[in-house]
């Protein structure tokens, strides 16, 4: 299993929000559905930046709000 850290992530949610400032506010901020309003930056330091990455995925094919 491949480790996925917090510059993956950013790189990937950055176009969706417009700016690096506004991508780094939904990784630190944001309480994710379904994973105990964790944030995408908690979860990634839990080694959990597989399910961020697939949380995004899921939202992008319109799964999860």
């Amino acid at each position: 299993m491949r480790v996925i850290g917090e510059c993956e992530i950013l790189e990937l949610v950055e176009p969706r929000f417009g700016s690096a400032e506004l991508a780094r506010e939904w990784y630190d901020q944001a309480p994710l559905p379904g994973f105990s309003d964790k944030t995408a930056a908690q979860l990634v330091q839990d080694g959990r930046g597989e399910d961020v990455v697939k949380f995004i995925e899921a939202v992008d094919a319109g799964l999860q709000a």
